[in-house]
């Protein structure tokens, strides 16, 4: 049975390709984001789409809104 979290929480990362190109991906129902700098990679839990992994390593933009605050993180 679905839940309603106590803070609402949007992601959307924009990372680049093995080709080059960037690629954007939003989730809008999001349980989860961790960052683990050891690893050099982001984790996005999302309860509709699942879990995710993202490089830290390449260029990479984080956009995250958490209630009504928003960050952006960019790594280059």
């Amino acid at each position: 049975m679905p839940s309603t979290p106590a803070i609402a929480a949007v992601v959307t990362i924009t990372a680049t390709s093995i080709g080059g190109t960037a690629v954007a991906k939003t989730f809008s129902n999001v349980i989860g984001l961790k960052f683990d700098y050891f690893k050099g990679m982001v984790r996005v839990t999302d309860s509709v789409q699942g879990e995710f992994y993202f490089s830290l390593l390449t260029p990479t933009t984080i956009t995250y809104t958490v209630g009504t605050g928003t960050a952006t993180i960019t790594i280059s």
